[in-house]
């Protein structure tokens, strides 16, 4: 069975969690660049603005992403790497004397402010420790020459403490937060894969009590014709028979006997398991020809459905009312999700959203079948799945 990754929970903290930082690291911004102002008479003009516009660049880059793009962490990656390369060259940049009396901070301190946090969200964990507390050994050293101010021991531990302080604390969070949502997707992702087993289990329950019937009459009908024959071609033809139900009996025993499924017994425990999701959840049939589905297909149906439910029910909203149409025609399945939520726009589906494009959209297609995603900001949302015999 293909595994379910939903990660509804993890792309939305990790969004929200960009999106306060960005919004976070403009204000500090505009502080780096006031006091970039009002210490130019110290640096040499050229390099200094050519070091600040392209801080500004990573800044407005990854506030971007978060607030009007596509959310990419990697933007928070080049800006601390950049800062990183902004404190090796603000010893080129000083062009005049700085203040030595423990009062003067270079701009670029505001700048790191930005940029822990950004490596912590952004590298990997032991990368991120290593950045953190090296970038501000780094800058404490800096703080302790006439390059940074002159600052004394008292200050530079006092700074260092502070840092690691407050924006440890801050990445903390954020990082607890983001474990927080994977955990919640690793739950829901369970869920889902449990409710399918289930489903596929009920499928197979009544396949098998097919088999189960169609093997006795098998052999009942070998037993007869034995019992009945008075000649040769009878004979030969009951021992078929025999041999034929033998074949099946086999099979049966060594579970080699799983067949396609009834389009009743696969609506059946479509709605089962969705309402395993969804106790709420309102089910109808209003058509059902029963026929037989090929067990590929039957899974691929199933888990859509139960995807679909489920994205439903994380992106909804509480509120929100799930409805389930099933359908079967001679020739077609079609299977409708439908709920009054929020709703969403499908062209903006983002690539991490794997339980739509890929437990959904991809998993249908990949048996021939189609999926049709009809929602808007406020109007609800409507999954339809079909799928016809080729």
């Amino acid at each position: 069975m293909q595994t379910i990754r939903s990660t509804f929970a993890t792309a939305r903290v990790n969004k929200l969690i960009g999106r306060a930082f960005s919004a976070a690291a403009v204000l500090l911004t505009a502080e780096s660049t006031l006091n970039f102002l009002g210490q130019l008479k110290y640096l040499s003009d050229l390099y200094a603005w050519l070091v600040a516009i392209g801080l500004w660049s990573t800044t407005a880059t990854f506030f971007y992403s978060f607030w009007f793009g596509a959310a990419r962490y990697r933007y928070l990656r080049i800006h601390a790497i950049y800062v990183i390369g902004l404190v090796f060259v603000w010893p080129l940049l000083v062009n005049e004397p700085l203040p030595t009396d423990g009062s003067f901070y270079p701009w670029i301190w505001w700048s790191t402010d930005t940029a822990w946090i950004a490596a912590a969200l952004s590298f990997r964990r032991r990368w991120a420790i290593v950045y953190f507390f090296g970038l501000n050994l780094i800058i404490q050293i800096i703080f302790s020459t006439a390059l940074g101010g002159s600052h004394g021991p008292v200050a530079l531990i006092t700074d260092y403490w502070f840092t690691i302080l407050t924006n440890g604390t801050a990445s903390v969070i954020a990082l607890l937060l983001r474990a927080a949502a994977e955990r919640t997707d690793a739950a829901n992702a369970e869920a889902i894969e449990s409710a399918i087993l289930q489903a596929k289990a009920e499928a197979s329950s009544r396949e098998q009590q097919r088999m189960d019937a169609l093997v006795h009459d098998r052999v009942l009908t070998a037993l007869i014709s034995a019992a009945n024959a008075s000649s040769q071609a009878e004979v030969k033809s009951a021992a078929d028979l025999a041999e034929s139900a033998i074949t099946k009996l086999n099979e049966v025993a060594r579970g080699e006997a799983k067949g396609p499924v009834f389009t009743e017994d696969l609506f059946s425990s479509i709605i089962t398991a969705t309402q395993q999701i969804d106790p709420g959840l309102s089910a109808s049939i209003s058509e059902a020809q029963n026929w037989l589905v090929n067990q590929d297909v039957a899974s691929a149906l199933t888990e859509a459905s139960l995807q679909a439910v489920q994205n439903s029910v994380l992106h909804a909203g509480g509120k929100a009312k799930r409805e389930l149409f099933l359908k079967a025609t001679a020739s077609e399945i079609k299977i409708v999700i439908r709920d009054n939520g929020r709703g969403f726009r499908p062209n903006r589906i983002p690539k991490g959203r794997l339980g739509i494009r890929v437990s959904v959209i991809a998993r249908v297609e990949a048996v021939g079948g189609q999926v049709h995603i009809s929602s808007q900001p406020g109007q609800g949302s409507t999954v339809v799945l079909e799928w016809t015999k080729p």
